[in-house]
């Protein structure tokens, strides 16, 4: 996930700002002549993305453009924004989604923003998982696609700011699933250029594969099964299958790590139902479900379990 960097403070000098947007990539220039003028910042995230909470007190300008996907998202007095093409106002809880290579002037006053960053890798990236494509992500608006989309994507924020708020985002696997939740919402909520129908063929054909894998699974675990004897039961190719997958389960488990997670929970029953004074051993349970290795075994089941398979068999 790389660096996480935190950020707290207050400031009343517009000219100090600029300094703050290097880690989230704001390229922006402010200014305020507003002899109230006060901006408060709590901001964390890593090179992925970053999830930020401001309050500006007084009137103050904001203007350029942006090396990440930015969506704003605000409550308060004011909050005008102009492109080249566009205005609008985001004042009244409407998002607005800052785009790279769109410059844009803001001018605000008593407002609170919640803002989500997001590198474009990550947002290509998810884009090509969830809709099985690998089109350049362009946006054609920074509205939302809808009232309704533009709602959701107001809960997000609120949960985003929830989760800045503790403790637990300090923690990777925290701040991966955030990531992946602001991605997979801004990709649905703002206006992707290309086929918007088609985007939703790919992302049905991606969940028939993944519910079929899923279930052949399920149904061979005790087989000398691989992937690609499930990539071929969906139809589909190891590649697309894997995409499936990350795109559609829960924790984004790989074809590989569910079948190797299924085999570990059926060894686990058995180890359960086993009795060393039958001659049940442990070497014996892994390898029957595939795990030719028991350190490797004892290892995956801890982690899995939080005890060892051998305590597991001599209860």
């Amino acid at each position: 996930m790389g660096e996480v960097f935190r950020h707290e403070l207050t400031v009343s000098d517009p000219d100090v700002l600029p300094v703050l947007g290097e880690r989230t990539g704001l390229r922006l220039g402010y200014g305020s002549a507003d002899p109230e003028f006060s901006y408060r910042l709590s901001r964390a995230g890593d090179a992925r993305g970053a999830v930020s909470r401001v309050h500006v007190g007084g009137a103050m300008s904001l203007w350029g453009d942006t090396a990440t996907f930015t969506v704003s998202h605000v409550h308060g007095r004011r909050y005008d924004w102009q492109t080249r093409q566009e205005t609008g106002t985001a004042a009244a809880g409407i998002p607005v989604l800052f785009r790279p290579g769109h410059p844009v002037l803001v001018v605000a006053e008593d407002v609170a923003v919640t803002l989500a960053h997001l590198s474009v890798d990550v947002v290509q990236q998810t884009a090509d998982t969830v809709y099985g494509t690998e089109s350049p992500v362009s946006f054609t608006s920074p509205v939302p696609v809808s009232t309704r989309l533009g709602q959701y994507w107001s809960e997000l924020a609120r949960f985003s700011a929830g989760v800045l708020a503790s403790a637990a985002f300090d923690e990777p696997v925290v701040r991966a699933d955030l990531t992946r939740h602001l991605a997979v919402g801004l990709l649905e909520c703002f206006p992707l250029r290309g086929d918007r129908a088609e985007r939703y063929l790919s992302m049905e054909a991606q969940c028939r594969r993944y519910r079929i894998a899923l279930q052949y699974f399920d149904d061979h675990a005790a087989d000398p099964i691989t992937v690609e004897d499930a990539a071929r039961a969906a139809r589909t190719t190891t590649k697309a299958l894997v995409r499936a997958f990350r795109a559609n389960h829960p924790t984004g488990l790989t074809p590989a790590q569910y079948l190797r997670r299924t085999r570990m929970d059926a060894a686990h029953r058995e180890l359960q139902d086993a009795d060393p004074a039958r001659g049940d051993t442990v070497k014996e349970i892994a390898a029957r479900w595939g795990f030719a290795h028991p350190g490797r075994f004892a290892q995956y089941y801890r982690q899995v379990y939080g005890t060892t398979p051998r305590h597991t068999l001599g209860r």
